[in-house]
């Protein structure tokens, strides 16, 4: 994601590193680019002289800023990330990746509400790149607040865009056992079953959801693929302190 992120046009607004260097926005680009790809690889060093060339060749350049971010928290200078998280934004609070990726950031430190006002704004362009992976993930992280109305919304978001991703069926379902609505649950089960094999999670959801159904026997036969399939997982030793 980094990589093909750091590709997206800059912003041309006000504001940035003054700098006696030409200005050339697509000088910046380029280094932008080869900055991400020395991320990748671990880098730093490199990655940071081609970052600081691209903030002199374009002061206003929010994606050198935020992928210089990334690479700050992959140093773990967390403050410093967060500082050019945020000059990124105040340079273009528009910049969907940019919004994005500090709200996953922040939703990594388990700032779960302010990371979904990010969320949102990165929603909020109906011409975002990644939606489908930009509603999982920013309703994986309402699920931590917990707020499972809210993580409702951004699954079924998913769901309209890829009626067949497991990961969204999934944590439907999820969501919806932990409101005790085990009917809606066990419908999303069903679909996930239809588009992928049962992890040991949802194999262990299945088994709480039936349960909550009343459906013992079938509570049991997932309960069989649980120990069977995944007998050392941790959601074992759970199914083995509810039996």
């Amino acid at each position: 994601m980094l990589v093909s992120c750091a590709t997206q046009n800059s912003s041309t607004r006000a504001g940035g590193d003054s700098s006696r260097v030409e200005r050339n926005p697509e000088a910046a680009k380029i280094n932008i680019q080869l900055g991400a790809n020395y991320i990748a690889s671990g880098d730093y060093q490199l990655a940071d002289d081609k970052l600081q060339k691209a903030f002199k060749r374009d002061p206003n350049s929010s994606v050198a800023r935020w992928t210089y971010a990334i690479m700050q928290e992959q140093l773990e200078q967390l403050e410093k990330a967060e500082s050019y998280y945020k000059k990124a934004l105040a340079i273009d609070p528009t910049d969907s990746r940019g919004q994005y990726s500090y709200a996953s950031f922040l939703c990594r430190y388990k700032r779960y509400q302010e990371a979904d006002k990010h969320f949102e704004k990165a929603l909020s362009n109906p011409l975002v790149n990644a939606r489908e992976g930009t509603s999982i993930n920013a309703g994986v992280c309402a699920m931590e607040i917990p707020d499972y109305q809210l993580a409702q919304k951004y699954f079924a978001e998913t769901i309209r865009l890829n009626p067949r991703n497991r990961v969204a069926l999934y944590q439907l379902a999820k969501a919806h056992f932990l409101q005790n609505d085990f009917a809606t649950s066990q419908s999303y089960l069903r679909d996930f079953e239809e588009v992928s094999q049962h992890t040991a999670q949802s194999l262990l959801l299945a088994y709480r959801t039936e349960r909550g159904l009343g459906n013992n026997r079938i509570a049991q036969s997932y309960a069989k693929l649980l120990n069977n399939q995944f007998p050392n997982s941790k959601e074992a030793e759970q199914l083995a302190r509810l039996n």
